[in-house]
């Protein structure tokens, strides 16, 4: 019998024809992006792949900086209208939706650190669950540096190089309550006055100089305390979805700081999705509350009644919290590729340092870095004005002042 062989690298006719279609339609559409670009793109050809990288942040102004080519710009606007399918007119708005686009492609999950699933995140940061509640016993069980390694872990390998997102699916950091409000502003979605906060109100960790947590643990790490830095004014609980409220002041003798010892500390970040800040909010809330202070200090636990960390508005109002910002050392190209017509960024980070928060008239002050952002227009001014109703000073007697301004929208007065 006659055996007929076919040669695979030889195509049919059909697959001949497929192919040189599909060649047309490349070779049309490459004509086609030179065409529409070619009075734009005097400095780059469309036609061939193509990079732009500086080192620096990725955003519209550094960009503006670092490639100060117009014709380079007027390039970069036309393919990226080329390949969205849109008409911007704007070097800035082409730099600020790809630079978006570039934060976002490559962030680390929330969830991935603790690994231990939904609940165990929204407990921990309510001040629950078995990181907050368990101290080390007398046998070495319950040690905090070995029941959060994964912390650690994150940090090292996680934290200082990529972005990690802003866990909106945390009850904290997403509250919705249309009767909290702070100067106007209503809570509505996620953290509404750009800030949060941690307050920690007790010490579970010894030797790490910090606290008064000591050992053996048995005896001198039950109910022990943080380094003081803030009062307690008063706690809303309505702003929870419950009812009712606490008070920490005296107001007939005019007493403040009654409660004890309390440490809070938050971060703050410009309105501008692209802001430093901004776009590493999850790194720094994963640094404020996991890294530095449960690991590296000990502190957990809430203040009763309030989250240990949430938004500002869902806080407790206190006269002051620390704060901390990040640095970071980044490198930004600008790719433009033919085969799928597509320009993007793409941003590749040296380095992310956690700093003592600069502020307009303090350092480490959280209120004071809000101050000094509006101050930069980074911050609108009416966010500002309300974290004022959060963190309202520590001059003396200004607990009290908003203990009092609080009760009368309770229609509660002071009988003198």
């Amino acid at each position: 019998s006659v055996h007929k062989f076919t040669n695979p690298k030889i195509p049919s006719i059909m697959n001949r024809n497929t192919l040189a279609l599909l060649a047309v339609q490349a070779s049309s559409l490459l004509t086609s992006t030179h065409a529409l670009c070619d009075a734009e793109c005097t400095t780059k050809d469309p036609t061939a792949d193509f990079k732009i990288q500086y080192t620096g942040r990725c955003t519209p102004d550094t960009f503006n900086d670092k490639i100060t080519n117009t014709e380079t710009h007027e390039c970069l606007v036309c393919l990226y209208n080329v390949d969205k399918a849109v008409s911007l007119t704007s070097i800035d708005s082409v730099v600020q939706s790809l630079c978006e686009d570039a934060y976002a492609a490559d962030v680390f999950s929330y969830t991935d650190i603790a690994r231990k699933g939904a609940q165990f995140d929204n407990e921990y940061y309510s001040g629950g669950g078995e990181w907050n509640y368990e101290i080390e016993t007398a046998s070495g069980e319950d040690i905090l540096a070995y029941d959060a390694s994964r912390v650690d872990d994150i940090y090292y390998y996680e934290a200082q190089r990529k972005v990690i997102e802003f866990p909106e699916n945390i009850e904290s950091f997403n509250p919705f309550n249309r009767e909290n409000s702070f100067n106007g502003i209503q809570d509505l979605d996620g953290c509404d006055l750009n800030a949060a906060f941690c307050c920690f109100a007790q010490d579970r960790q010894a030797g790490d100089n910090n606290g008064n947590c000591a050992t053996p643990y048995e005896y001198n790490c039950i109910d022990k305390d943080p380094a003081d830095n803030t009062n307690i004014c008063y706690i809303d609980h309505a702003r929870s979805g419950n009812s009712g409220f606490s008070i920490f002041g005296d107001l007939q003798t005019g007493k403040e700081n009654i409660e004890g010892s309390v440490h809070c500390h938050g971060f703050t970040w410009g309105d501008d999705p692209l802001s430093q800040d901004n776009v590493y909010k999850g790194n720094l809330l994963f640094y404020v509350s996991m890294y530095d202070h449960m690991t590296q200090r000990g502190y957990v636990r809430n203040i009763p009644g309030s989250p240990m960390c949430a938004c500002a508005e869902n806080m407790a109002v206190v006269t002051r919290a620390d704060c901390t910002q990040v640095q970071v050392d980044e490198k930004v190209t600008f790719r433009w590729t033919v085969a799928d017509s597509s320009l993007e960024a793409v941003v590749y980070i040296d380095d992310i340092d956690y700093n003592a928060c600069t502020g307009l008239d303090a350092n480490n002050n959280l209120l004071e870095r809000a101050r000094k952002l509006e101050d930069i227009g980074a911050l609108a001014e009416e966010k500002v004005t309300a974290i004022e109703e959060i963190l309202v000073g520590s001059t003396a007697g200004k607990c009290n002042a908003a203990i009092e301004t609080f009760l009368g929208t309770k229609n509660v007065s002071r009988i003198d």
